[in-house]
């Protein structure tokens, strides 16, 4: 793509004479996006196309910088101990429960960026440029890593984004046919002593410290189902994507160096979110999904980390998509 929009064009081909100036202007500005990933921005979303033969997608929910005056903070929901449910509206009757309707409204500051990186090295590895889409509203505002009435609270400006980021995801899925892998790109804030990059398959760290997965509850039920390989080992074990991590250098959780979040000093571990039940293979379909979480040190420099982690994601999608 030139990155010359109407306007330019229309600029240049009308006033060539006497405006050479200009023109050599518009036309450095022009090289200069030519070096930014191509990209179609609808609704506050941002989707970079991945290639037509790609089957990995990519996500990046929580690193959004634009906030809105029109549209209030997102807050704690009211429970209902009758059903067990929350109440995401702004004016719910009751007692607003941060414990039972947590709300979280930091964003994953450079985890869009981190994806980026990662996107271009799964790329140059397979030959392929994964499809990627981007929430650029603000966390506060909304989370698409939520069920709807959570994510926008009601607020129709949020739930268009919201709309459009999973109807993105829904096209893309839609246009793989067969086997498919789905990585969500989240980053924590918390320094805690553990400090480690954490993969999750909507396993419970619970379930993993007591030796009790199932293929059926997980995000990777697709795989587990066609691999002749033990889920255990898809884990956490030689053919998990702990281990490809692993071996780029890093400490990561499941792996055969860190199997259950228990091995570690705090244990800190999450199984994924929203995106990942809902667009892994829990449901059925054949794409799976890996929730990535990565500290902050990991985003500061996702030029250098992106290249490594890049390069581990690919190997294990090689061996398994």
């Amino acid at each position: 793509s030139s990155g010359i929009n109407a306007e330019y064009g229309y600029y240049i081909t009308n006033n060539l004479r006497g405006k050479m100036k200009w023109c050599v202007v518009l036309l450095l500005v022009t090289v200069v996006q030519c070096n930014e990933p191509y990209k179609i921005t609808t609704n506050y979303v941002d989707y970079y196309p991945g290639d037509s033969d790609s089957n990995v997608i990519m996500t990046s929910p929580h690193d959004g910088h634009i906030k809105f005056d029109d549209i209030p903070f997102r807050k704690q929901g009211c429970y209902n101990e009758t059903d067990g449910t929350c109440d995401w509206r702004h004016d719910c009757p009751g007692t607003r429960n941060s414990r039972k309707c947590k709300v979280v409204t930091w964003a994953d500051l450079h985890s869009s960026v981190l994806a980026l990186k990662m996107r271009q090295v799964i790329g140059r590895e397979l030959g392929s440029m994964p499809h990627l889409i981007v929430s650029r509203m603000h966390r506060s505002n909304l989370d698409p890593n939520r069920d709807r009435e959570n994510a926008a609270q009601f607020n129709p400006k949020a739930e268009l984004t919201y709309d459009t980021f999973h109807g993105k995801i829904q096209e893309v899925h839609d246009s793989i046919e067969g086997y498919g892998i789905h990585f969500d790109i989240h980053g924590y804030t918390s320094h805690n002593t553990d400090n480690w990059l954490e993969l999750g398959y909507n396993i419970r760290g619970s379930e993993l410290n007591a030796g009790e997965i199932d293929a059926e509850t997980s995000s990777i039920k697709a795989l587990a189902a066609r691999s002749d390989k033990e889920l255990w080992s898809l884990v956490n074990g030689a053919d998990s994507l702990g281990k490809c991590v692993m071996d780029e250098g890093y400490r990561v959780v499941p792996s055969p160096q860190y199997p259950t979040p228990n091995t570690g000093v705090q244990g800190k571990y999450f199984r994924g979110g929203h995106i990942t039940r809902q667009w892994g293979s829990l449901y059925g379909g054949e794409i799976d999904c890996v929730q990535l979480e990565v500290p902050q040190w990991v985003r500061d420099d996702s030029e250098h980390h992106g290249e490594r982690i890049g390069r581990a994601f690919a190997k294990w999608v090689k061996a398994n998509y």
